[in-house]
């Protein structure tokens, strides 16, 4: 629906000279204040809140199975094959809690910032402009949309084979391969 809705709001708008600067923008595309504050708020809650939390329960319920497998005996260390001598699922669910965390955290880190300022923006534009510098926007916004190079880089982190072939980032030896 927001994708439909920015077909109809979005269009170019040229600067004059000396910038000579094309852009494409909503500018002037709401009839009233309200109706662009309304969009804004919709987006963020689109591109936000529902990530966050479609991202959070996903993980949750993810680390729910791998805790209910382990208390239900459907890894018994003498059925599956280990890579040493204790049993791996509650390595991987520690692995896991550690990498939603990680993946889950850094969304909020890089993204926060950025709609906080939008927020402050779309209900007090003037006293927001007076006091935060444009370059300081497109800094947030810039780092907001270096989460999406976090991620693949979180995953990497946290896979068995990365770490065995390249060791931990973070100091740890590689765990060793099983005779």
């Amino acid at each position: 629906a927001l994708l439909c809705l920015q077909l109809f709001l979005f269009r170019t708008v040229t600067l004059q000279p000396p910038h000579n600067f094309t852009q494409c923008t909503t500018r002037g595309s709401f009839p009233q204040r309200w109706h662009e504050t309304l969009y804004n708020m919709l987006s963020f809650t689109c591109l936000f809140l529902l990530p966050l939390l479609i991202m959070v329960c996903c993980y949750a319920r993810i680390l729910l199975e791998i805790s209910r497998r382990m208390g239900s005996g459907l890894f018994p260390s003498r059925d599956v094959p280990l890579r040493c001598s204790g049993n791996n699922i509650p390595r991987a669910r520690l692995r896991m809690l550690k990498m939603s965390l990680v993946i889950v955290s850094s969304f909020i880190l890089c993204w926060t910032p950025y709609y906080l300022l939008g927020l402050w923006y779309w209900f007090c534009p003037r006293a927001m402009q007076k006091k935060v510098s444009p370059s300081l926007t497109h800094i947030l916004f810039i780092f907001g949309l270096f989460n999406a190079c976090l991620d693949p880089i979180t995953y990497g982190l946290f896979t068995i084979p990365f770490r065995r072939g390249c060791g931990c980032p973070c100091g740890h030896s590689p765990e060793p391969e099983p005779p």
